[in-house]
C-alpha cells in the first residue's frame, strides 16, 4: 500500500469536511464547565469547544473499545505488569520512544523549530551511546535536555493552520480527529519501525517475524500505561464518552501551544 498517497487521499477528505463543521462549531456555545481532564498527560489543561458532529457513530465505536479494553486489552496489560518488572519495562519504553527520534526530529524541522530539533539529536546521541542504545533516558538528566516536548505530524499540521476537524472515535485506536488521523499515517511513514513494512528497508536486513516481534513488543509494553490512563480519564465521569472525548481535545491543543 502506498501510505504517503493514502494520507494525501485522507487529508483532502477531512478537509472537505472540516470546511463545514469547523463553520458549524465556531457557531456553538462553549461547553459547560466540567472537572479538569484526568490522567498523568491530561492534567490542567483548558477545556476545548467540541467538533462533534459524528457523535452518534463515535458512541458506538467508543462502547465497542471500551467492551475491548474491558474484556482483552486490560487483562493482557495486567499480566504483561505481573510477569515484565517496571525496571524492565521502563527500559523498553526508554528504547522505542529513542527510536522514534526521527518522527519528532522531522516534525521539529518542518514547524521550524530548529532549536528543538538539535535537542532531539543531542537526546538521540546521549541515550543511544551512554544509554546503552536508548534503554536508559539519560538525557533526563541534562538540563537543555529534559523535558522537551515530543512533536507530530497532527502537530505540524496544526502549526501550519489546519483545523482539526471533526472529533473521532477509531477502533481500538481510541480518541482521534481528522487533523490526527492523517498525522499518524505521516508519523507511520516517518517512524524507523514501519520502513521495512513500506520497504524502505531491504528484506535482507530484516525478517517479517523480528518486524512484527519489535512491533508487537512496542504496543504490549505501552499497554499498562494506555489502559491506566483511560481508566483515570473515566474516573468518576457521568459521561465516560464526554469526559474521554474533552481530555483529548484538551490534551492536544495544549501541546499544540508548547
Amino acid at each position: 500500500m502506498n501510505y504517503p498517497i493514502v494520507s494525501l487521499l485522507a487529508l483532502l477528505l477531512c478537509l472537505s469536511g472540516c470546511a463545514v463543521t469547523e463553520k458549524h462549531s465556531a457557531t456553538q456555545p462553549a461547553p459547560a464547565a466540567t472537572s479538569s481532564a484526568v490522567g498523568y498527560d491530561f492534567a490542567n489543561v483548558p477545556l476545548q469547544k467540541e467538533n462533534d458532529p459524528f457523535q452518534a457513530l463515535n458512541r458506538t465505536v467508543f462502547g465497542f473499545n471500551d467492551e475491548v479494553n474491558t474484556h482483552a486489552l486490560r487483562p493482557l496489560a495486567h499480566g504483561y505488569t505481573l510477569v515484565v518488572p517496571r525496571p524492565v519495562r521502563s527500559g523498553i519504553t526508554n528504547f522505542f520512544d529513542n527510536l522514534q527520534f526521527p518522527v519528532r526530529f522531522v516534525n521539529s524541522v518542518l514547524q521550524g523549530k530548529l532549536t528543538r530539533s538539535a535537542q532531539e539529536t543531542g537526546k538521540f546521541v546521549i541515550n543511544s551511546t551512554a544509554g546503552i542504545g536508548g534503554l536508559i533516558r539519560v538525557s533526563d538528566y541534562v538540563l537543555s535536555l529534559a523535558n522537551v516536548p515530543a512533536e507530530d505530524f497532527g502537530l505540524t499540521l496544526g502549526v501550519w493552520g489546519i483545523p482539526p476537524g471533526p472529533y473521532l472515535v477509531m477502533p481500538v485506536l481510541g480518541p482521534s480527529d481528522c487533523r490526527d488521523l492523517v498525522g499518524f499515517a505521516g508519523d507511520y511513514v516517518i517512524s524507523p519501525l514501519n520502513w521495512h513494512t513500506l520497504g524502505f528497508i531491504h528484506h535482507a536486513f530484516i525478517s517479517n517475524a523480528a518486524n512484527l516481534a519489535l512491533s508487537g513488543a512496542r504496543y504490549l509494553n505501552a499497554l499498562p500505561h494506555s489502559i491506566e490512563v483511560y481508566d483515570q480519564m473515566k474516573s468518576g465521569a457521568v459521561d465516560p464518552y464526554i469526559a474521554v472525548r474533552n481530555a483529548y481535545l484538551s490534551y492536544r491543543a495544549a501541546q499544540l501551544k508548547k
